[in-house]
């Protein structure tokens, strides 16, 4: 499929009551702008049908059909973002997935309070640099978690009449754990890469939808000079390697690195669709939006199989109804505030990317 040049957001959602600010955003903000591609978030944050009990968000259905048509209209093309393997909840929180289903918990022994190095019955649970543990991941190894994933990833698709899907797949630091019995012994790398997979065989080869995934676990962190939290340092970038190239790969920067951000020629270089996402630094934004043009170039003079798809800008606070109505008014009046890392921050990226890629 071929994928023109994205204009993107992201927002997080889960309830109903977002549902008319998020309308009128997309009408007289996004739409006008010039956005193209919106990324929804629901972490899980949506009321399932074909699993109530796994539903922790009011936003449904009737949401998804009244977002979905709004923004067909604004043409902007929706990609739900369903959460998979990492962030299944928030540091010690699980979310209602693993509370259910603890089998499906790669590390279902791990307690609050807990520091780094952090051990399970002797064995040490891998955590991020901060040396708190992150949040918890779904076993990569339980093939049953997909008899709930799959009919949750298709209700969402399928209320929103969407044909690209975005898994998450970021911030992964439990897997291959220890002291989980079935993946004992089993490479970090193959474990994602196998993930990833399958996630592909049912998203794009059964259902012949697009898939997206952001790709901080593929990037090298050691190799492009990258932080543990944009790049991986456990080896699970190797799994670059071992998945379909026809995946769009959201790469997030939000900080600036004097080494720029090779990354994306690498990926590039292997075949993938590149999307840089930034978030709410006005000038970190200009700064990656300029390095993506760097690389874009380079692609195109190296004659590279990839491409670069564009730029992202993610928002990472809830999209609360009166949040979406001051992100509104901030986009309408096209502001520019390069002091500020707060709504107003997120709105400048955005009207600026808009405006650069237009």
């Amino acid at each position: 499929m071929q994928t023109p040049t994205i204009v993107g957001a992201h927002l997080r959602l889960k309830d109903t009551e977002s549902t008319d600010a998020l309308v009128r955003y997309i009408k007289e903000s996004l739409g006008p702008l010039g956005v193209n591609f919106l990324v929804l978030e629901f972490n899980p944050g949506y009321d399932f049908k074909c699993f109530p009990e796994l539903a922790s968000g009011t936003f449904g259905r009737e949401d998804a059909q009244k977002v979905a048509a709004a923004a067909k209209e604004a043409g902007i093309r929706v990609a739900p973002l369903f959460m998979c393997l990492g962030h299944q909840g928030w540091r010690y929180g699980k979310n209602q997935l693993l509370i259910h289903y603890p089998e499906f918990d790669e590390t279902p022994d791990v307690k609050e309070g807990i520091k780094s190095p952090d051990t399970v019955a002797g064995k040490v649970i891998h955590n991020t640099p901060d040396g708190i543990f992150y949040c918890h991941s779904w076993c990569a190894s339980n093939d049953d978690v997909y008899k709930y994933v799959f009919p949750m990833m298709d209700e969402i698709m399928e209320d929103f009449g969407a044909d690209c899907l975005h898994v998450g797949m970021d911030e992964v630091f439990s897997i291959a754990e220890d002291c989980c019995p079935r993946c004992v012994g089993k490479g970090r790398a193959d474990l994602f890469a196998r993930t990833i997979n399958i996630l592909h065989d049912h998203i794009v080869k059964e259902k012949g939808w697009q898939m997206m995934m952001w790709s901080d676990r593929l990037n090298n962190a050691k190799e492009f000079g990258y932080h543990a939290w944009e790049g991986d340092l456990l080896g699970i970038w190797r799994a670059a390697d071992m998945i379909p190239t026809d995946i769009i790969l959201a790469d997030w920067h939000y900080d600036m690195n004097e080494n720029g951000f090779p990354g994306f020629e690498v990926l590039m270089e292997k075949g993938f669709t590149v999307l840089p996402a930034g978030w709410r630094d006005l000038k970190q934004t200009k700064f990656l939006l300029n390095e993506a043009r760097k690389y874009e170039k380079v692609a195109m003079d190296k004659n590279l199989p990839g491409a670069m798809a564009g730029m992202m800008i993610t928002c990472w606070s809830e999209a609360s109804g009166e949040f979406l109505d001051g992100m509104n008014e901030y986009v309408k009046a096209r502001i520019q505030d390069e002091e500020n890392i707060d709504e107003r921050g997120i709105a400048s990226s955005l009207v600026y990317v808009a405006g650069e890629l237009k």
